[in-house]
């Protein structure tokens, strides 16, 4: 179909060419309809989009260097990193249990 229209364009004189080239794609580019991309959901439950035990590691990290530095401060990062890591063991176990 592009070799056709391409052999119809460059029969034509040389001055409409370029007129009857932009035509063409113009119309192309009216006439082809782009489907919108479809949002697709995570299959995890919104497991995916958050991801707590992700979230625990940097939290123990910061928990022990903290724990050199100040004590009680590591301990309660150390917590909270404990607290999202099983936050986020639970939550794929909970939502991998339907299946």
């Amino acid at each position: 179909m592009a070799r056709d229209l391409a052999q119809h364009i460059n029969s034509v004189p040389s001055e409409q060419r370029e007129h009857l080239r932009e035509m063409v794609v113009h119309l192309v580019r009216d006439e082809v309809q782009i489907a919108p991309p479809s949002i697709q959901g995570s299959a995890g439950g919104g497991v995916g989009a958050f991801n707590p035990f992700a979230i625990g590691i940097p939290l123990a990290l910061a928990g022990a260097v903290l724990m050199i530095l100040f004590p009680p401060v590591g301990l309660m990062l150390f917590a909270a990193a404990a607290a999202t890591m099983a936050w986020g063991v639970l939550s794929v176990l909970l939502s991998r249990g339907g299946e």
